[in-house]
């Protein structure tokens, strides 16, 4: 994220919901595959792009930006596929408590193998650490059990409501209500919703084509 721009940055990750349904259905196998499924991830997808018209987007890429954001896609999607997969035997929260024991001791070694080190700390930081991780390990575990018992599609396309979020937030909390209130912002929450509502209502039915004659 330090490497790339809020906007390109925003779109790359909208890509992570085309990565977790395509996982699914011809990786994984979960589920099977269809045009509404498609529709549904092409409108989510736009109301991303549609959001961050006219921001600083680029289309320059770099391994240390553009492509460790794809990487992260790719990575969330393999996760949720294999959480679809084994909490069918598996409890959920234990899956998501190693899956957070593994990936913060990864991260702990790569960190102060390169570097990094905490220098200062003091009360509010403490407690913002805490949060956070509280915050994290709550959303995945929901986000697990959501995936053991429903399509990893309908799961999958609620994260084009990021981006939204992020613009309702920015505006409520650092008074940036011009970006909120404009147009794009509009069409981008009725391009999501439309996206979220057609995977859900529609995703495991199809199309289905009558024959002639």
């Amino acid at each position: 994220m330090a490497h790339n721009s809020g906007v390109k940055s925003s779109v790359l990750n909208g890509l992570g919901v085309f990565f977790t349904i395509i996982f699914a259905c011809f990786i994984f196998r979960t589920e099977k595959f269809n045009l509404i499924k498609l529709l549904g991830c092409i409108l989510g997808f736009g109301g991303i792009v549609v959001l961050n018209i006219g921001g600083d987007f680029t289309f320059s890429f770099k391994l240390l930006g553009e492509g460790f954001i794809i990487f992260s896609g790719l990575s969330a999607a393999v996760a949720a596929g294999l959480v679809k997969v084994f909490s069918r035997r598996e409890d959920t929260t234990v899956l998501c408590g190693y899956q957070f024991l593994i990936g913060g001791i990864a991260l702990t070694v790569v960190g102060l193998s390169c570097g990094g080190r905490i220098t200062h700390i003091d009360v509010g930081a403490a407690f913002m650490l805490l949060y956070l991780a509280f915050l994290s390990a709550c959303a995945f575990t929901l986000q697990g059990f959501l995936l053991r018992y429903n399509p990893v599609s309908k799961v999958a396309v609620f994260k084009s409501t990021n981006p939204l979020f992020g613009a309702v937030f920015s505006a409520l909390i650092l008074s940036e209500y011009d970006q909120l209130l404009s147009y794009f912002t509009l069409i981008a929450l009725v391009l999501v919703c439309a996206g979220i509502f057609v995977i859900n209502k529609f995703g495991e039915k199809g199309f289905k084509f009558k024959k002639s004659g």
